[in-house]
């Protein structure tokens, strides 16, 4: 893996004021718009932490009567996205980063994801923060070198997604009770609204974004 720089984007501040305007007004509609959550695990470690408050949109996927799994309207979903759903398995409320999309073949060999046949880089930045650059969303991933168990090569059905922690090693995930279907999506995690977790202090632990591109990377305080 190599040693890279992280790009520090020019208007950083823009988005975060951006994102926390987006997340003020869509609170008012709380029951149907936005939410937050706790974070229960360590299973998307470093990016989130036991403790962490997150603020999820809700309406990011489209518009959904509540308390059922029944759509007014779709939003297709990222690549990349910190998304928050029901368990496939047991209904329980679920948070895990979407790394395959609907016709994506994804494998895992226990270090690397591959996807439609191609590795996907890491590398690491100055501060050693091991980062995956999944194409469009380079993010945080947690910096033990075998994050196992693996994952044989899969094709992604229709109205499904794959879904694995950013900690691998310590994630239930869709290695363990397969896709997500598309109907069980509550929303996805804009920001870190509060983290309580070491190595920040101060206004640090206020609204962390979430979002990441290609261009401008992911918060550095997520790595932390």
């Amino acid at each position: 893996m190599d040693r890279v720089r992280q790009k520090q984007p020019s208007k950083r501040w823009v988005g975060y004021l951006a994102d926390l305007a987006f997340f003020a007004i869509v609170l008012v509609g709380r029951g149907s718009f936005a939410d937050h959550y706790h974070v229960p695990s360590g299973s998307m470690e470093p990016t989130l932490q036991v403790g962490d408050r997150l603020a999820v949109d809700k309406s990011a996927y489209g518009l959904r009567i509540p308390l059922t799994h029944v759509w007014l309207s779709e939003k297709a979903p990222r690549r990349g996205d910190v998304a928050v759903f029901e368990s496939p398995v047991s209904g329980d409320v679920l948070v895990k980063r979407l790394v395959g999309l609907p016709g994506d073949r994804i494998a895992f060999d226990g270090v690397n994801l591959l996807l439609n046949g191609q590795r996907v880089p890491q590398g690491f930045t100055q501060e050693d923060a091991r980062i995956e650059y999944l194409p469009g969303a380079p993010h945080p991933l947690h910096p033990e070198p075998y994050q196992g168990p693996p994952l044989p090569e899969v094709q992604v059905p229709p109205r499904h997604y794959l879904a694995l922690g950013d900690h691998r090693g310590n994630s239930l995930d869709s290695r363990a009770w397969g896709f997500v279907p598309r109907e069980n999506l509550l929303g996805r995690a804009v920001a870190v609204y509060y983290s309580p977790r070491e190595g920040l202090s101060g206004s640090e632990r206020w609204w962390i974004p979430l979002s990441t591109d290609a261009d401008t990377g992911s918060d550095p305080r997520l790595a932390r």
